[in-house]
């Protein structure tokens, strides 16, 4: 997954969010109109809040994965928001989300593989409770950034 990279600008800090479609909205909002080729912003919203009615993607210990597909993609699309205070989000485990990981992904034959090889390595990395702290602690998207693509031991799926 080394061709996958998380763009600074993709990058909410201090995301604050009344709850987990008003932080998708937050999210969604950042990516800039390069990286979503073309893509409205609020479809990919819709798929989102559409997958997350499916199941919530927020797998517990402070971590959401919210993902979909789209046949207007061509390449992975990631963004990435912290909260330091914690987003309400239906968590498996009832506790607010401070990591938001957002996955677009186009709808092809390796689509469903790719997701699962990535999210995976995330949800591996981002479980690391010193990483944790880091990026809570983290003031900039360009420190987040540096935490997150320039230490591959921690997110190998994010690594350039």
């Amino acid at each position: 997954m080394g061709y996958l990279l998380l763009h600074e600008e993709n990058i909410v800090v201090g995301l604050d969010a009344l709850n987990h479609e008003d932080a998708l909205k937050k999210i969604v909002d950042v990516l800039p109109g390069w990286s979503l080729q073309g893509i409205e912003k609020q479809k990919i919203l819709e798929l989102l809040i559409l997958r997350e009615r499916i199941g919530t993607t927020a797998i517990g210990h402070g971590i959401a994965l919210p993902h979909c597909f789209s046949s207007e993609v061509h390449e992975p699309i990631v963004a990435f928001g912290v909260s330091s205070s914690g987003v309400p989000f239906p968590s498996l485990d009832g506790r607010p989300v401070h990591f938001i990981f957002v996955l677009i992904l186009p709808r092809n034959d390796a689509a469903e593989r790719q997701k699962r090889q990535i999210l995976q390595n995330i949800k591996w990395s981002l479980c690391d409770r010193y990483l944790q702290e880091r990026l809570k602690g983290a003031q900039t998207a360009s420190e987040i950034h540096r935490l997150i693509v320039s230490e591959p031991q921690h997110v190998p799926a994010l690594g350039v």
